[in-house]
Formats: structure tokens, C-alpha cells, sequence
């Protein structure tokens, strides 16, 4: 990564195991600059800070901002869904917008596996139903399963490891159960094949505008989100069809 784009970062993340602010460093034995815990440089990964909305989207908010403002805001979310969901209101794979039927779908897919769509813990991706990282995250909270998890970019061994492409943006997640590593891990991958890939629909914007525009935190998210679908187990229900259910 760019020293300026770790620069960044400080701003944004913190030690994954410890929360500790970070510090830029060259990595062991390369001139390449990493980011580290500013406390102990033995920690790995880095997760970005939760703000008040993410800590209500996590089911953390009675840790954060004292008891009883989860099922609070729970409560109000419920209630006035339509006027304060922090549902996606459009696909986080192509940017369309989701429709109606859509969106009263996903509300009653989430219910159905322990979730809440007015918290953002659905969203479509290229119009199939998905469990977003905050939805994933809630069900850790709610299950009272004490794991952390960090990110980071791939080492040039990891790159090499991987057969990651020349030009490809690539982060790797690890999980932590106490202090205890898991022995999982999940792979962020964003190709300069898919940042440039043009929308089928109009030629002179691209597919994953997203991806394009933020391609280091897409593949920072992109692992993080398949590592916690591989540790957190969804609640078995009826697949349905694009957009009305099923289970990611």
C-alpha cells in the first residue's frame, strides 16, 4: 500500500487485538511500509473504528453508550423502519437502487434469521440476498461469543502464496477467540479486471463502481466479510428467489 493511504488508515483503524492506535513501519526485512499495533508490534490486523451507528448496527451500543440504548433504539428502528433504516438502499454490487418488493423482502428474510434489516444487517449484491459484516457482527453479540477480528493486505510471500495477479488489490482476515487464534481466515481479492470491467447496462460507467472508486477497503471488507461468513452460522431457511431470501 501507499505510504499516504496508511496515513490514512491511522485516522480510520485501530489494533485489531487490543484496540491500540497504529504506527507505520517498514515490514521485517523489506522496505515495504505496513501498518502496526502502536503498543505491541506482536499483534496482527487492523479493524476500523465503530462509530455510534456501528455499534447500534453490532448489537454493542448498552456496552458503548450504557444500558438499555440497544433495545432502545432496537425498539425505534422497528418502529419507524421506513424513515430511520440503515438498510443499503442500493445494490453494494452495481448501485442500482433497491426496489420495493425488494427491500420488504429482505425485512422479512432478516427476521426469519435472527437479524434486523432496519440495521443494516442485509443488503442486495448484484441483486441476491446477502448478511452484511454488521449482521454477521450481531449475531457474534447476541450468541455472547467473545471473537475479534483483524485484517490486513497480503504479504509479497502471501501474494505469491495466492497467485495473486500483478495490480490485484488482496487482503487477508484472522479471527481470535479470546486469545486464541482461529484457525480460519478469509481472502479480500479486487482484480483490475473487475475495478475496469464496464456496466452491461451502460458502457460508460463501470460494473462495481464501488470497487472502482475504494478498491483497498473493498478488499478489506470483501475478507473480512468471508471470514465471518465461515465462523458464523446462519439459521436454516427456505431459499427463495434474486432478491426475496435465501441464505449468504
Amino acid at each position: 500500500m501507499e505510504y499516504q493511504e496508511l496515513e490514512r488508515m491511522i485516522e480510520s483503524h485501530e489494533c485489531a487485538q487490543c484496540g491500540a492506535p497504529l504506527v507505520i513501519v517498514h515490514a521485517e526485512g523489506s522496505e515495504a511500509w505496513v501498518l502496526k499495533c502502536g503498543t505491541d508490534k506482536t499483534h496482527i490486523g487492523v479493524r476500523k473504528h465503530e462509530s455510534a451507528k456501528t455499534l447500534i448496527a453490532r448489537g454493542k451500543a448498552d456496552k458503548a453508550l450504557g444500558a438499555g440504548v440497544q433495545k432502545d433504539m432496537e425498539q425505534a428502528f422497528e418502529r419507524d423502519g421506513g424513515k430511520f433504516s440503515l438498510m443499503v438502499s442500493k445494490d453494494v454490487g452495481n448501485n442500482n437502487v433497491v426496489t420495493v418488493p425488494q427491500y420488504n423482502n429482505l425485512v422479512t428474510w432478516a427476521h426469519a434469521i435472527g437479524l434486523n434489516a432496519y440495521l443494516g444487517h442485509v443488503c442486495l449484491y448484484y441483486g441476491e440476498p446477502y448478511v452484511t459484516i454488521d449482521g454477521y457482527y450481531y449475531l457474534l453479540e447476541e450468541r455472547k461469543t467473545d471473537v475479534k477480528v483483524g485484517t490486513r493486505p497480503l504479504t509479497d510471500e502471501e501474494r505469491k502464496s495466492y497467485q495473486v495477479a500483478e495490480g490485484s488489490h488482496a487482503w487477508i482476515a484472522e479471527a481470535w477467540l479470546g486469545t486464541t487464534k482461529i484457525p480460519t481466515t478469509g481472502l479480500g481479492i479486487i482484480t483490475q479486471d473487475e475495478l475496469n470491467a464496464p456496466s452491461k447496462n451502460d458502457p460508460e460507467k463501470f460494473r462495481a463502481p464501488i470497487a472502482h472508486d475504494k478498491p483497498q477497503r473493498m478488499a478489506e471488507k470483501r475478507a473480512e466479510w468471508q471470514l465471518l461468513r465461515k465462523i458464523v452460522p446462519l439459521k436454516e431457511v427456505e431459499p427463495a428467489g434474486p432478491g426475496e431470501g435465501g441464505k449468504k
